[in-house]
């Protein structure tokens, strides 16, 4: 039997979904939203197992043809409200028994059913990136969008009144220049290797991504994110035909 470790495609995607129902089957060019960072992972040439963890009928039935093996997910666990900590632990409870313990496990390149701006070629660089940089616990999509930095962000009160999200006085020499706060990036979460050790000690990891540990790799990317309102579908259409094939 082989000593080499394996590196393992999870999928997490439910069935429902507060933001927009049913998004994670929506069709787009006619594959369902999931199926993007299925193939991508598939064509990556670099995944040794492909797991999915849902409660979704559609998701089940469809991943069939790309021979991933269903983790069926309690009714403890089959709530929109859910966290996604929880989902990863059961996961990667089940995917030990399942491969013969945490040893053979290399990377997991975590999976979102709505996490579509995605190709091979991204996940390819991204483990060559963590590869190279032994000392991090994961390589994480990140984009960069200056024009929501904290500064510019903002909470509506009971009174009605529109005040900082966060405490500016943590800042120095702000001005109505989106650019005075420094870089702001965000977490592209379709882009995600992650070494397995950070799904066994969540706690005290960088929130609120506890799965992705404490020392985070940034992949920087022009675009990307996690699928969760209505207009980001007409993005992702035209991204896909630039960058998936």
């Amino acid at each position: 039997m082989s000593s080499k470790k394996k590196i393992v495609a999870l999928m997490i995607g439910k069935k429902t979904s507060f933001g927009i129902p049913g998004k994670n089957i929506f069709k787009i060019h006619k594959k369902h939203l999931f199926e993007y960072p299925i193939i991508s992972a598939i064509k990556s040439k670099k995944i040794d197992k492909l797991y999915i963890s849902t409660d979704c009928p559609t998701i089940k039935k469809v991943s069939k043809k790309y021979k991933a093996k269903i983790i069926e997910r309690p009714k403890s666990i089959q709530n929109p409200k859910t966290l996604t900590e929880d989902v990863l632990e059961h996961a990667h409870k089940y995917i030990k028994r399942d491969i013969g313990g945490i040893d053979k496990i290399k990377y997991y390149i975590l999976l979102y059913a709505n996490g579509a701006f995605l190709n091979q070629n991204l996940i390819v660089q991204a483990i060559k990136k963590l590869d190279k940089n032994k000392k991090f616990d994961s390589c994480v999509g990140v984009v960069n969008a200056d024009m929501f930095t904290p500064i510019r962000a903002k909470i509506i009160n009971r009174k009605n009144e529109i005040k900082p999200f966060v405490n500016l006085n943590y800042f120095k020499n702000i001005t109505s220049n989106r650019d005075s706060a420094g870089c702001a990036y965000f977490m592209d979460l379709s882009l995600q290797i992650i070494k397995p050790i950070c799904f066994e000690k969540m706690n005290g990891n960088q929130k609120p991504f506890l799965w992705l540990g404490q020392k985070i790799l940034p992949f920087k990317k022009e675009f990307g994110g996690d699928i969760d309102a209505t207009w980001q579908f007409t993005l992702l259409e035209n991204w896909l035909k630039k960058n998936f094939s």
